[in-house]
């Protein structure tokens, strides 16, 4: 994100008569120590709003967004006066961070569950209930022969695995190429695909499993046969932690993209400063503080810093850390970010045939755009309540949350909004069973969106980690390290801000 305006500007190079006047922003006349967190998602509010905590407001905290809204990938609109996510729709309760987060800042009574769940995969032109797994991996062999989602002959074979020879690895391994290797080819197509698709938008044979599943690689270092292994970690058992009781998502009523907006007004009311339509062009280490070069409307200013959280996707961490840490920004560069839409429809309630479950996936080998769809109304009682007294005409209305684009299909993304909906439409009309155009719909694209957890994912963070940890006052987070779902973002987020709160605490003592 360095420029060579900027640099020219920070280094009083000569840069033609125009170059707009450098504002120096005066320093607090207190010493109380300043934070500066670059990027305004869910990762660097929630990394704000837990430092603030935990420094009782002893600290002047500010965070800078370039675009004009907060939020990142958590944003919420309308299609047809029905507001719906636009990004990811739930977070996950079986651990706590998220769930936790939205009662810290008012959220409490607005967080709900799905009403239904259950998920069917397209297969060979028809939706069939997907069987219990493990992230694709089969857990009860019987409910997968009755699904019908595999040949009759595979299923047989695969208690033959129980007794197979352990599948030895030394380090990390892809979840498609070990899966395989114990399972066959098929259960990866038709089970792991699409759920590896719908999270990370990635492939399996290049998704790192000591990554995407960490709990169930620990378990395979001890226990040869994956079927046994996927047992014991479904369950909790064995040397995965142990599984949390009751629902394993939960919603935010309204939508999850409220989230952000509602962090960021109670950093505010903790004496927090978040500024959006910022962009913090360069990052500069000084003796003991940082310098940020900041190009906002009013033009460059210069922004000075004790402490510094970079909560930014990878690319753009890695060029605002290239001069600062070389060894940290070439591994953030080399991390794939895969690109995707989701698109929000609306159909009238007498043109769809009732559904049942919570939504679909589909396999690549399907050879559909469509990659996943949510009954959204019939997931979320909330969505179906607005779409019985929707805004703008009566009727009620049916809100289907459809998926599109895996690493590599960058090229359906380039298409205008009404041919992606045309053939959205079509597969969604031929899966469920719809008579109708939608009466309205929305196309959000977030292009380079998702990290790929590649192979070697996990010690490549740990190296960004352990050279990060030799520059002073400087923390990352972000989905580019410990997992891209909400509460893993903010689990991150919360020790990147602990991390700066510790040294804070130091310094204080220090200086008596």
């Amino acid at each position: 994100m360095t420029t060579s305006a900027s640099d020219a500007v920070l280094h009083g190079e000569a840069v033609h008569h125009k170059r707009p006047s450098l504002r120096v922003l005066p320093a607090p006349r207190t010493r109380t120590p300043r934070v500066a967190v670059i990027g305004g998602g869910i990762a660097g509010l929630t990394a704000a709003h837990s430092l603030l905590g935990a420094t009782d407001g002893r600290a002047h905290v500010t965070v800078f967004e370039a675009a004009g809204q907060v939020g990142g990938k958590l944003q919420v609109s309308e299609v047809a006066g029905v507001p719906l996510d636009e990004g990811a729709e739930s977070m996950q309760s079986s651990r706590p961070e998220a769930v936790g987060l939205a009662r810290s800042v008012g959220l409490d009574r607005d967080i709900v569950h799905p009403e239904v769940i259950g998920v069917s995969l397209w297969v060979r032109d028809r939706l069939r209930r997907m069987p219990p797994t493990f992230m694709g991996v089969p857990t009860d062999l019987r409910a997968l022969t009755a699904s019908g989602v595999l040949p009759l002959r595979t299923v047989l074979r695969l208690p033959l695995e129980y007794a197979a020879p352990a599948t030895r690895f030394e380090n990390d391994v892809s979840v498609g190429a070990f899966v395989e290797s114990r399972l066959g080819r098929k259960v990866v197509d038709a089970l792991v695909e699409p759920i590896l698709g719908g999270v990370y938008a990635g492939r399996a044979d290049a998704l790192s499993m000591q990554a995407t599943v960490p709990a169930l690689f620990r378990e395979l270092r001890h226990e040869k046969s994956l079927l046994k292994a996927v047992e014991r970690t479904s369950r909790g058992g064995g040397r995965s932690a142990g599984a949390r009781r009751g629902p394993v998502f939960a919603g935010i009523r309204g939508g999850v993209g409220r989230l952000p907006q509602a962090v960021a007004a109670h950093v505010k009311s903790l004496g927090g400063t978040v500024r959006t339509g910022v962009q913090v062009q360069s990052l500069h280490r000084l003796d003991d503080h940082w310098r940020l070069i900041v190009a906002s409307a009013e033009g460059p200013e210069v922004v000075e810093a004790e402490e510094v959280i970079v909560a930014l996707p990878p690319h753009e961490a890695s060029a605002l850390l290239a001069h600062i840490c070389p060894p940290a920004a070439n591994d953030l560069g080399l991390i794939d970010m895969s690109s995707m839409a989701v698109v929000g429809l609306a159909y009238p309630a007498d043109a769809v045939r009732p559904m049942s479950g919570s939504g679909f996936l589909v396999s690549p080998t399907e050879g559909r755009m469509v990659k996943a769809a949510t009954y959204a109304s019939c997931k979320w009682d909330w969505i179906a309540r607005a779409a019985r007294t929707r805004r703008g005409g009566p009727g009620s209305m049916v809100m289907i949350r459809a998926s599109v684009g895996r690493l590599g299909e960058e090229d359906l993304l380039e298409r205008d909004d009404a041919d992606l909906v045309g053939d959205i439409h079509e597969e969604l009309a031929e899966a469920i069973g719809i008579s109708r155009p939608p009466v309205d719909f929305r196309v959000t694209r977030w292009m380079e969106a998702l990290p790929q957890y590649a192979t070697g994912h996990v010690r490549r963070v740990e190296r960004i980690r352990s050279v990060i940890a030799g520059v002073h006052g400087l923390e990352l987070c972000g989905a580019a390290f410990d997992g891209v779902g909400v509460a893993a973002v903010v689990g991150g987020a919360r020790v990147a801000a602990e991390a700066v709160a510790q040294r804070l605490e130091v310094a204080a003592t220090g200086r008596g």
